[in-house]
């Protein structure tokens, strides 16, 4: 195995490709919605469910993509081969999605989008974001360098995500949701290449226990998943990624919502955004140093709990932008560890598969990371969806200049307050049973012995 620590250059060229992948992600999920809704006419409801099944049909490419990532084999390696393939296709993807075209019927229009969706989200944005995450683990052997690399990751990430929501909607006004799409669909493929060309993978399976591990690429694809199943971190740890990313799907799926419909001014999305994300940006510099202090798991309970406070304060608490920053804020705050944490955390589930199966799975074990993300997000569009139609939310009294009713409006309130906060108690709960800090050293101690033996 080569040692050599990953260079600030190559961390840098890692952290990019999340920037990449969230030109796409944080702009479908923050507002295709409301281009369905409101530009193109479509159902809510029928949206809702439609990001919502294909979702559930993507948990299950995501865990084929992870069993071909380890039998990739390649020059370039396992994982980044993938993220080369998907760069450009991943930007095509999003400009189809936000072109639906405008001679359709309602019915053809729903089946083009429909189509658009599922081809982007379970086969091109599947094999690159999972790709994408398993490098890490491939890269950086260290698990300090892993929070390290995932913390300056989400600094990169949560500072596009600002990019885009103070950006998306002028861009929209000058250019139409099609002209911006392109340049964010560039814009990603752009950042996706740099992470290809910057980066190396330093582990393999052979390499990771040597004559006492069974390289992954050799065993039959279902025993793959029988050792992967039997991990039980590997399924708490879907769970918690699916309360997490639901919870975000519908903080941004609303965002814009509630900023327009509740406190009566669309113009506040930018900085409702920025309560939200500059908190994490500046707390991914210094989760490194947390980290050493209480740990992942101690600073993701902890996490929880700052998140639960956020949307009670903003659920129970007179309607305001105060009261909106405050509640947002502490979400931001909250959120810290689940960011960096989080996805080294994965890597530590990966050591722990190893540790008591001698098999590395490095793309299949990494595939609840693509899972919980596209689930929990189908999840947070279904959600807003849903929210939408139950609160009897008409697009067109938008474009027309009429408010929406009181009800509407409570129910918007509602679905973005008490939904997460339902989410949150389901999270803590899920996560209690997965204190992985707490037998790793061992983990770590008995994998680098096998490594050092086999060298």
């Amino acid at each position: 195995m080569k040692n050599k620590k990953p260079s600030w250059k190559e961390i840098l060229a890692f952290a990019v490709g999340d920037g990449g992948c969230n030109l796409v992600w944080t702009t479908v999920g923050s507002y295709l919605t409301l281009y369905y809704t409101d530009s193109v006419g479509l159902a809510a409801a029928a949206v809702g469910t439609m990001m919502l099944l294909t979702r559930l049909l993507d948990g299950i490419s995501d865990l084929i993509m992870g069993s071909i990532i380890d039998r990739t084999h390649t020059r370039w390696g396992k994982a980044r081969p993938w993220i080369l393939w998907t760069a450009i296709p991943m930007g095509l993807g999003l400009v189809l999605m936000f072109s639906v075209p405008k001679g359709l019927s309602g019915g053809a229009q729903m089946t083009y989008a429909a189509v658009t969706y599922v081809l982007m989200a379970v086969v091109i944005y599947t094999a690159c974001n999972l790709s994408y995450n398993t490098l890490l683990s491939l890269e950086a052997p260290d698990p300090k360098d892993r929070v390290t690399m995932s913390s300056i990751r989400f600094f990169i990430t949560m500072s596009v995500v600002l990019f885009i929501n103070y950006n998306c909607t002028n861009l929209v006004e000058r250019f139409g949701w099609t002209g911006m799409s392109v340049i964010f669909g560039a814009l990603a493929a752009i950042l996706l290449l740099i992470t290809f060309l910057g980066t190396k993978e330093r582990i393999s399976a052979p390499e990771a226990g040597g004559d006492q591990s069974k390289s992954a690429e050799k065993l039959p694809v279902l025993q793959s998943f029988r050792l992967l199943f039997q991990n039980r971190y590997f399924w708490l740890l879907a769970l918690v990624f699916v309360i997490n990313y639901t919870i975000l799907g519908v903080n941004n799926g609303l965002r814009i919502y509630y900023a327009r419909d509740v406190l009566g001014n669309a113009g506040l999305m930018g900085t409702l955004t920025l309560c939200f994300i500059l908190p994490k940006l500046i707390g991914n510099l210094v989760y490194p140093y947390i980290n050493r202090i209480l740990g992942k798991w101690r600073s993701m309970m902890i996490g929880y709990v700052i998140e639960l406070a956020g949307v009670l304060i903003m659920a129970f608490t007179q309607t305001s932008f105060a009261t909106a920053a405050a509640g947002l804020v502490c979400l931001g705050i909250g959120g810290i560890p689940h960011n960096a944490g989080l996805f080294a955390m994965v890597a530590d589930v990966i050591d722990y598969g190893e540790w008591k199966t001698g098999v590395r799975l490095d793309g299949l074990t990494n595939s609840v990371t693509s899972f919980g993300m596209k689930v929990g997000a189908g999840l947070g569009s279904a959600v807003v969806g849903w929210g939408l139609a139950f609160a009897a939310y008409e697009g067109a009294l938008t474009s027309q200049g009429i408010p929406q009713a009181a009800s509407t409006i409570a129910g918007i309130k509602t679905a973005f307050t008490m939904v997460p906060a339902a989410l949150i108690v389901v999270g803590l709960i899920a996560l209690f049973f997965c204190n992985l800090d707490k037998i790793y050293p061992q983990i770590r101690k008995d994998l680098d012995g096998k490594r050092t033996t086999a060298n």
